[in-house]
């Protein structure tokens, strides 16, 4: 009897836990902020539709920056387009943690209604990590909407957030583009920046960037820059580095390999040696290193053999 009394009450627990948004909402009204918080954290992990009202209305009006961030982060997680307007509302929020949640929460929703107050709201806000954020998510979302404001961006004085908005232009595909970063591959002091522009460049495909970038390549000191631009022109359909693509697809150090061995497939000249570099790459137990010699391998029509578990 105790057994069956016991396994009644732990059955009751659970779907008492389990719930809906509504029957969490009589929490939100709590005088303490800890309560409001996990109300909000057990609501926006219920995912349903109902609790979409129930969070915008935390989101816009409670009193708590703890329960306010909360609640933008559940309305990503929920990917909740419904949840885009007080999203919005909430990028003015007075509190750091808010705006922070709400930028990430476009991230993960992805709605083109976001990216135009997104812009607007780059112009305004101060914060270094925040306005990293900001354009960051706005290459996520990828809509040439942004356009304008992630190119005013690539012109700051500041090289971190030049770099973060080359990403972005290059993620989108942004041909506009080519010129000013082939300004900044060309004549910045500062490398992270070069190889921003110098990926993004890759990434855009447009064919007026090869005769630059071949020069560059030719005076470039840097190991890291050299592979950048390396790949970069294998994009672009052009084989000038290839000896160095090859020097790096046979190095020790796993990043320095996997970069050769991307721009290795897509110069698309297939030899023994690359057959055999690849071939004993797709064994290593990188798995990242594995996706990439499986790709070339695709790419140059190489056969891998099969992995032991499918021996048997």
């Amino acid at each position: 009897m105790k057994i069956i009394i016991a396994l009644v009450l732990c059955s009751g627990l659970i779907f008492a836990q389990s719930g809906t948004p509504e029957s969490k909402f009589h929490l939100m009204k709590s005088t303490s902020p800890a309560v409001r918080r996990e109300a909000v954290r057990d609501i926006g992990r219920m995912r349903q539709p109902s609790a979409v009202k129930i969070l915008c209305e935390a989101l816009e009006n409670d009193a708590d920056f703890g329960v306010r961030a909360m609640a933008a982060e559940a309305l990503g997680n929920m990917r909740s387009r419904e949840g885009v307007p007080s999203l919005v509302k909430a990028l003015g929020d007075e509190n750091r943690n808010v705006r922070a949640g709400v930028i990430v929460a476009f991230g993960y929703i992805r709605d083109k209604n976001s990216v135009q107050p997104l812009a607007e709201y780059l112009k305004k806000e101060t914060d270094l990590g925040l306005r990293l954020s900001a354009i960051n998510v706005l290459g996520v979302i990828g809509s040439h909407e942004a356009a304008p404001a992630l190119m005013e961006a690539l012109e700051d004085k500041n090289p971190r957030l030049s770099s973060v908005a080359a990403q972005s232009l290059g993620r989108m595909r942004y041909s506009e583009a080519a010129k000013p970063l082939l300004k900044l591959a060309s004549k910045s002091k500062d490398e992270s920046l070069r190889l921003a522009a110098i990926k993004a460049l890759g990434e855009i495909g447009n064919p007026e960037a090869v005769k630059t970038l071949e020069n560059l390549l030719e005076k470039e000191k840097s190991p890291n820059v050299q592979y950048a631009l390396v790949y970069s022109l294998a994009q672009l359909g052009s084989d000038k580095g290839f000896g160095m693509a090859l020097d790096a697809a046979k190095s020790e150090n796993i990043e320095t390999k996997r970069n050769g061995i991307r721009a290795l497939g897509l110069m698309k000249q297939k030899t023994k040696e690359i057959e055999n570099i690849v071939i004993e790459a797709s064994k290593s137990s990188n798995r990242g290193l594995q996706r990439d010699a499986e790709a070339t391998a695709s790419y140059l029509g190489i056969r891998l053999p099969k992995p032991e578990s499918e021996k048997k």
